[in-house]
């Protein structure tokens, strides 16, 4: 049997998360609770969060990014959180890690 090269599983290992992030952001689209800033909040974090480690967010940066009051944004998370789309991780320093739910593809969020 011929073993694929590693090129080949990192393709299919690249293919398998594409379709784990179109899965959960239909997934959050799609939701009726999900308010338009926590939509804003996904869509911001999606790109950097990642499914298999944590990546540091503040909140203050995701505001001024977002043109948003960190109240706002603070809710928007929390909602993320509650929904388990987003998975708090550690404190670092002032930042709060996160990571996207792996969890979510075949379920529900």
């Amino acid at each position: 049997m011929i073993e694929p090269s590693p090129h080949h599983t990192t393709l299919r290992s690249e293919a398998a998360m594409l379709h784990h992030h179109d899965f959960l952001s239909r997934t959050v689209s799609t939701d009726r609770e999900i308010t338009l800033e926590a939509l804003r909040v996904f869509t911001y974090l999606s790109r950097r969060l990642h499914f298999d480690r944590s990546v540091p967010v503040l909140q203050s940066e995701l505001a001024d990014a977002l043109g948003m009051q960190r109240p706002n944004v603070n809710r928007a998370i929390k909602l993320l959180e509650t929904k388990q789309i987003l998975l708090r991780e550690s404190k670092l320093g002032r930042a709060i890690t996160f990571r996207l739910n792996p969890g979510l593809e075949g379920g529900r969020a």
